[in-house]
């Protein structure tokens, strides 16, 4: 989970996900992706944190160093993609 606020007071927390635990190793980096994501596409800091967060989450279930493939609808985000 995390905490988070900005310059013009909004603030909150976004529990963590119950999930089993593998590895954490690329938890930090799947976060920040997401999170990043988010705001690259105008989500509110609230929506955003809970992207990084939903990815966090299914990083750390796995052994394997990688982050499972999500579809932009799956994370909130108003957009297709084709499945090359």
């Amino acid at each position: 989970g995390s905490i988070y606020a900005d310059h013009l007071g909004n603030k909150g927390i976004c529990p963590a996900k119950k999930v089993t635990v593998r590895d954490t190793t690329g938890a930090g980096d799947a976060f920040c992706a997401g999170l990043t994501i988010g705001l690259t596409y105008r989500k509110e800091l609230s929506d955003a944190v809970e992207i990084g967060t939903k990815l966090a989450a299914s990083v750390i279930t796995s052994s394997e160093n990688v982050c499972p493939r999500f579809l932009p609808r799956e994370l909130g985000l108003d957009m297709d993609v084709s499945d090359c």
